[in-house]
């Protein structure tokens, strides 16, 4: 899974490995309102008749678990895997104090330790992109899904002309502003470039149906400090950028009759791909 030491280093040293960004109630800043926006993407994606209705899912590359949060909360038997110790006991202890239920474990998305056709619904959200041979664990978590299951792959490459072009320089200038004094700095994490084109191919060869490829997130991150692990800004700017990003998700739902958060390939943050076993 996600191998690179750099992974382990942020999750030990920022404060930001703390956040929880999962909220039964209404987004208070800009990551809980973009998972938020996942969750909802993905309830639609899950109508598709090709879906088994089943509850058993898997995050592979978890995190702090934030989008198992939303499967858990709404009735699904979760499990939750991660290479890094640190942030598996970082989601044990959010899901703990949100009193929603999960199974976690550490373990790699190259030799996901489960049977074949153990689960309904298997979820990432920024892991494909930090594999240069993205075959095998595509292979694992398709292995791991039972028939009718559905794949939701949730991938961040490095796009350089996306939405975000735009605001960079705002956030070079928070940058000088708002990182609190003697906080580590964050290690560098590979990302690839991948497209679509890269996965697609890869997952019709294993058998997946019905897939799908799309741009997603498209709008711009604000912050002093956007790599990973993603810093917020205070809470009153947060909470005032929220209401500025739902009033450009309406925007963009007056002019679609797709779900707004969709777009197209390359101009949001990140891509996603869904299929079904």
């Amino acid at each position: 899974m996600k191998s690179d030491t750099g992974f382990e280093h942020n999750w030990q040293v920022r404060r930001e490995a703390y956040y929880n960004h999962w909220t039964r109630t209404m987004p208070k800043n800009q990551i809980q309102f973009a998972f938020r926006q996942h969750w909802l993407l993905f309830q639609e994606i899950m109508q598709h008749p090709s879906f088994n209705r089943g509850k058993r899912c898997l995050e592979v590359g978890c995190g702090r678990g934030t989008i198992s949060a939303y499967f858990a909360d709404h009735g699904f038997d979760c499990t939750l895997v991660d290479i890094s110790a640190t942030v598996i006991d970082i989601a044990q202890e959010i899901f703990r104090r949100n009193r929603l239920p999960g199974r976690f474990r550490v373990g790699d998305a190259n030799a996901l330790d489960f049977p074949d056709a153990s689960f309904d619904v298997v979820v990432s959200i920024g892991l494909l992109e930090h594999f240069r041979n993205v075959a095998t664990p595509l292979r694992e978590q398709v292995r791991v899904l039972d028939s009718g299951g559905l794949l939701l792959a949730y991938i961040v490459p490095e796009y350089r002309q996306n939405v975000q072009r735009r605001y960079d320089w705002i956030n070079e200038i928070l940058k000088g502003y708002v990182e609190p004094a003697g906080c580590q700095q964050k290690e560098k994490i590979y990302r690839s470039r991948y497209s679509s084109e890269k996965y697609v191919p890869i997952l019709k060869k294993l058998g997946m149906k019905h897939l799908r490829a799309s741009g997603v997130y498209p709008v711009p991150m604000i912050s002093h400090s956007v790599d990973f692990p993603f810093s917020l800004m205070p809470e009153r700017s947060e909470a005032a950028y929220v209401r500025t990003l739902e009033t450009m998700l309406a925007e963009r739902k007056r002019h679609s009759s797709r779900n707004p958060w969709l777009c197209k390939e390359g101009y949001g943050q990140a891509l996603l791909i869904w299929g079904f076993r």
